[in-house]
């Protein structure tokens, strides 16, 4: 009954949010009105903002990797290994994107979900075909009072955009067992330390992620902590290979500032 009561009150949620918010009709990123033929609900002001992931990019954690830069791999993955095979990136963590991506995140706006995952898909779905390969995709869980307090798990949502546009099926099998200190204001060495021991696979779900393929699923990728332990929890469970592939990633990757991460 409750799971019922549950479904019923996320419909009449959407239902009053479309009212309120009609999809595609206005700006997604300054509000102005637009018509529907307009891609990710973004005017061609606020799309010509973005700075997307098509030029040089990390081989192994997909950074964009700044003017001058000449290895094919960041320093930020040169100095701390990766568990993960492979990352991927649709554009720069900058001023612009970082706004509408902390209004997706913290600001209730769950509604933008289907046109930033239409944004991610359409940026590597050459690669989904093609090159990853993935069995199921998993979303980076937030811990159960984070996600109560906020209302939803944005990686969850743009996770259900990459699996209903790619026939990939979504797999919740990761957990946060512990309320973790927020990301953003600790250092590399002090998001690693936090994140130690804190994601574990669902019980009885470590045959969802055996011998398979893992495209895990990410808004935003800064130092790779967090994909990290959560690649790691997927590896100990059996996976073959596991996927990153983020909305955005902060900074560029040939930046010395990563040393400091």
């Amino acid at each position: 009954m409750n799971r019922e009561r549950k479904k019923y009150g996320g419909r009449i949620s959407k239902a009053v949010c479309d009212f309120v918010y009609p999809g595609s009709l206005y700006c997604i990123g300054c509000g102005a009105l637009i018509d529907r033929s307009r891609h990710y609900s973004l005017c061609n002001s606020c799309l010509s903002k973005f700075h997307f992931a098509s030029g040089r990019t990390c081989e192994k954690c997909g950074k964009i990797l700044e003017e001058g830069y000449h290895k094919s791999i960041c320093r930020d993955c040169t100095v701390h290994e990766k568990k993960f095979e492979r990352g991927y990136s649709c554009m720069l963590y900058g001023l612009y994107e970082k706004k509408i991506l902390r209004d997706f995140k913290y600001s209730g706006k769950s509604y933008y979900a289907p046109y930033l995952g239409e944004l991610m898909y359409d940026r590597v779905a050459h690669l989904l075909e093609n090159e990853i390969g993935a069995d199921i995709v998993v979303p980076v869980p937030l811990h159960r009072k984070k996600q109560n307090k906020r209302g939803y798990n944005q990686a969850e949502l743009l996770a259900r955009e990459i699996s209903k546009r790619s026939g990939i099926p979504m797999k919740k099998v990761l957990v946060r067992t512990k309320n973790t200190r927020p990301m953003s204001s600790l250092t590399g060495a002090e998001r690693r330390e936090n994140l130690t021991g804190v994601f574990a696979v669902r019980p009885r779900q470590s045959s969802e992620i055996a011998n398979n393929r893992i495209l895990l699923i990410d808004d935003i990728y800064t130092t790779g902590s967090t994909a990290n332990a959560c690649s790691e929890t997927l590896k100990s469970a059996g996976a073959s290979a596991v996927i990153v592939l983020c909305l955005a990633a902060g900074g560029n990757g040939g930046s010395e500032d990563y040393l400091k991460n």
